[in-house]
């Protein structure tokens, strides 16, 4: 993963002047006063076709796909091919999202593996995907390529019987439905984070429903619901509530990186921030669950934030930035 580069604030303040687009989203989430931290974006639809280099800049590939763990809202895979590399120019390979680095200029992707090691490496058939979703398989894969496989932390008591992997390529183009059935529009892009292979938003047009087929609505992935194999999304939010979503002209996207307009947006959806919990390390864990924050004073209710051993309700409290679970996602109770 790229290392974060702490940076003083009036120089976060210049790089955000004159940032358009998606292409090179780059902005700060903030830390202190004094420094921030790194924090960008990228589409779906612009990783899906980029290149991929070896670390002497060196061509072996190409990415067709990000494989998706929806429940964590994590990029668990980039799907690629070798090409004439490996003389396998018919295979496909699934690379772990950290094991690739994608450089500040956004060009193509980095995969600092030798190349004698990536003759060993296990492909398979593009019309014939693998079962990714099975731990066993993924567990092998990871180790393959040096790198510890995401769903495995001090908060698991076993490991997960399955992980459910959707491929970007479907989910982009899927319609959304409210928790009713009723229709609400589709998913135009992914939006990832590629420093922590995180899934923070999915595009979604809700065409004449709210009266702004122009517009696009760039929707937390923890609101949307992903169930099996259905060709559908669901989001449960009510349509009283979308009528006052936050858009944008669909041929003018703003910078969602902007910690400003990104902390907004996840307010709204009542999510809680990602890229401000793990400033000063620390997770979310189930097994906390019931007891009371030694900040705010809030009992957890189905997890609680623990930080070098100590129980907060919620990231905010940890960093004393202020409660947030109140506004996040009824996560705990006073």
């Amino acid at each position: 993963m790229l290392k974060f580069k702490k940076i003083p604030v009036a120089a976060a303040l210049g790089a955000l002047i004159g940032v358009s687009g998606l292409g090179r989203q780059t902005t700060f989430a903030q830390e202190s006063s004094q420094s921030m931290l790194m924090f960008r974006v990228q589409k779906a639809s612009d990783l899906i076709g980029k290149s991929v280099v070896d670390a002497k800049g060196e061509d072996l590939g190409q990415v067709h796909d990000l494989a998706i763990d929806p429940d964590r809202g994590r990029v668990a895979y980039v799907v690629l091919s070798f090409g004439g590399f490996l003389g396998v120019g018919d295979k496909w390979f699934a690379i772990p999202a950290g094991a690739l680095t994608l450089p500040e200029d956004c060009r193509h992707f980095v995969l600092k593996v030798e190349r004698d090691r990536l003759k060993n490496a296990k492909g398979f058939d593009k019309d014939r995907w693998p079962q990714m979703g099975n731990p066993e398989w993924g567990n092998e894969v990871f180790a393959f390529y040096g790198q510890k496989p995401y769903w495995i932390n001090e908060d698991a008591t076993a490991a997960p019987k399955e992980i459910r992997i959707q491929k970007a390529t479907e989910i982009i183009g899927r319609s959304v439905q409210n928790d009713r059935g009723e229709n609400l529009g589709n998913i135009k892009d992914l939006v990832i984070d590629p420093d922590r292979a995180q899934l923070t938003y999915a595009v979604l047009s809700f065409g004449g429903f709210l009266g702004m087929g122009d517009k696009l609505f760039a929707i937390p992935a923890g609101v949307l619901k992903m169930p099996g194999t259905a060709s559908y999304v669901v989001l449960t939010v009510s349509k009283d509530r979308l009528q006052k979503a936050p858009g944008f002209d669909k041929n003018n996207w703003p910078n969602l990186a902007d910690p400003t307009l990104a902390s907004s947006i996840y307010e709204f959806y009542n999510q809680p921030p990602y890229w401000t919990e793990d400033l000063r390390g620390g997770q979310y864990m189930a097994s906390a669950a019931g007891k009371k924050c030694e900040r705010c004073g809030h009992m957890t209710v189905e997890r609680a934030f623990v930080r070098d051993g100590r129980m907060y309700c919620c990231c905010g409290c940890a960093n004393g930035t202020g409660c947030t679970c109140g506004s996040a996602m009824g996560k705990s109770k006073r």
